[in-house]
């Protein structure tokens, strides 16, 4: 077969070989695990060029018409599938992988398979109206008239080219600091062939009046400069590839930054905090995340930082990591990690170890009553010598013991309650008002609460009464009534003493509390703490005498049949 020469036709080749090049560099140097929509768009795009160019320098150099008719229709296997390989490159690289679902590609593909078919059966002349050959000095070309169906598919490729350009010229200005070396080659290989087609259409010198189209030779610098931003730069270790492939499946959020500050990317789950990838691209992170100036300061790197989410108030800990290459920093990396559970149980630790530290002065507080029982009992006794005295010492020091190793087996437990029993209110009550054992203090049951038989921890709900009475003796300046009436679903403790101010009837409950000089202020807490660990509510309103009264509700009763077999009080010291 004759040839035809030409500098078209080695620069043609060039070109072929340049793309063939890059595309076979992508496979070898990305592994197959690591190869998603980019480098494959890539790869397809580099050899579609590649046989763009070598079957159109076949076209070139050939001098017949049929030799140039053949290889006009070949080099439309790669020409056709460039503007879609293009298209589909811009949409991953720039994170919109998500777009390019099994309809989408087998449509690109479709085009080009389209015109090939129609360009091997030409049916009504939709492809090809006319071809022949002219020459151009000492050269032959190919001249050809394109019918209707050429035209639509040149006017979707340009659609394909300019879309593609778009998307990588907004997403490469969007990138700052070292990511903006990537952004000029990016921009440049996006531009040289619509700068091209601009020559071409106005005719413009020198390459709008070249006698060969060169709009594969401006796809292959396109490639090179794709190329040289991918690998040069490691643009696939940054974005898309790592948050493609493994940031996206991630429950920790991540979001990569240059060196300036600006977000590069963000995985799936970074989104919930600093906002949609597509808006959170490009900007500081400091306006996404304003928390990230602590880390400037923080020790390690890492701060806590919370946030209002759907279930609640979320605990996050902040961290970074330096992107370095060759001793040169390219940027950073920011974890967020939801801590929410471990933060939760940290602070529940540190709450049980505040009660623990308590737990000293509840003891001391609940054993000062029984001391004074035996320091008075013991002046008696050394005065009379009667032997009751005695016994009453003995029995309280049996109740102290009794005490102690409760809350010792609470404090292992960790709880404040025990098992539940039915447990008769008034039997419970005169037992505590006999030991309280003070004529300023009178108990009056009403007649609902009489039978009740409450179901409770013994033990724990005559800690709440002893309490309760004993702070209603404590603050009366004389005598003072306790009455003892039922409620709905509860009961209630009212004395006719000074009351509670209304301002201060939240904060009695509050441990240290107190508004007399020798109270330890943990009577209340006591028994706000033991009516809780019930499943109860207690809260603290004025009496209709004008003194304190204690409500207590969520009190579960025993029914009948639990009322017959309700044991009777164990027997108390007197």
């Amino acid at each position: 077969m004759p040839w035809q020469s030409t500098p078209y036709v080695l620069l043609l080749f060039l070109s072929a070989l340049v793309t063939s090049l890059w595309a076979g560099y992508a496979i070898a140097t990305v592994p197959a695990e690591r190869r998603d929509y980019t480098v494959a768009a890539f790869v397809v795009l580099c050899l579609s060029v590649t046989v763009w160019a070598a079957t159109y320098a076949i076209q070139v150099a050939s001098t017949t018409l049929e030799a140039k008719l053949l290889a006009y229709r070949l080099l439309h296997v790669g020409g056709g599938a460039t503007p879609f390989a293009w298209l589909a490159f811009a949409l991953a690289y720039t994170g919109r992988d998500d777009w390019l679902t099994p309809p989408v590609v087998a449509t690109l593909a479709t085009i080009p398979a389209a015109l090939l078919a129609l360009l091997v059966t030409n049916p009504y002349s939709l492809v090809l109206i006319d071809a022949r050959l002219v020459s151009t000095g000492s050269l032959a070309r190919l001249e050809t008239t394109l019918g209707p169906a050429y035209h639509l598919h040149l006017a979707v490729s340009y659609v394909a080219v300019v879309a593609g350009a778009s998307l990588i010229v907004s997403h490469a200005l969007r990138s700052g600091g070292l990511i903006r070396r990537q952004a000029v080659l990016l921009i440049g290989g996006a531009l040289i062939p619509l700068a091209l087609n601009v020559f071409e259409i106005l005719s413009l010198p020198p390459f709008g009046t070249a006698a060969v189209n060169l709009t594969p030779v401006s796809l292959s610098l396109s490639t090179a400069c794709f190329g040289v931003a991918v690998f040069r730069y490691r643009l696939f270790d940054l974005t898309p590839i790592a948050s493609r492939v493994v940031l996206a499946e991630m429950d920790d959020g991540v979001v990569v930054l240059d060196a300036d500050g600006t977000i590069v990317d963000v995985n799936p789950a970074a989104e919930t905090v600093v906002g949609d990838r597509e808006a959170a691209v490009g900007a500081p992170i400091s306006t996404r995340l304003p928390e990230y100036d602590r880390l400037e300061t923080a020790a390690d790197d890492a701060v806590l930082v919370t946030r209002e989410g759907p279930g609640g108030e979320r605990f996050l800990r902040l961290s970074r990591s330096p992107l370095e290459r060759g001793g040169e920093t390219y940027g950073r990396v920011v974890l967020i990690g939801d801590v929410t559970t471990i933060e939760e149980q940290r602070r529940a630790l540190e709450e049980r170890n505040e009660r623990l530290d308590a737990f000293a002065g509840i003891v001391s507080h609940d054993l000062r009553n029984p001391l004074s029982v035996i320091s008075g009992y013991a002046e008696l006794a050394s005065e009379t010598g009667e032997r009751e005295h005695f016994e009453r010492i003995h029995d309280t020091v049996d109740r102290m013991n009794e005490f102690l190793e409760d809350l010792l087996r609470l404090s292992r437990r960790g709880e404040t309650v025990t098992e539940f029993e039915p447990v008769p209110l008034r039997t419970l009550l005169e037992s505590v008002e006999a030991d309280v054992a003070d004529d300023d203090l009178a108990v009056a049951v009403e007649d609902a609460v009489a039978d009740a038989v409450v179901l409770a921890d013994r033990a724990r709900l005559r800690q709440v009464l002893d309490n309760l009475l004993r702070n209603a003796r404590d603050h009366a300046s004389g005598p003072v009534t306790v009455t003892v009436g039922g409620l709905p679903d509860g009961f209630f403790l009212a004395d006719d003493g000074p009351g509670i101010p209304e301002d201060e009837r939240e904060s009695v409950f509050d441990a240290g509390f107190t508004t007399r000089e020798s109270g330890t202020g943990f009577g209340l807490t006591i028994v706000r703490d033991v009516v809780e660990a019930h499943g109860w509510s207690i809260e603290a309103t004025e009496s209709e005498d004008g003194g304190a009264r204690f409500e207590i509700t969520g009190v579960e009763f025993a029914e009948s049949g639990e009322r017959d077999e309700a044991p009777e009080a164990a027997p108390e010291p007197s």
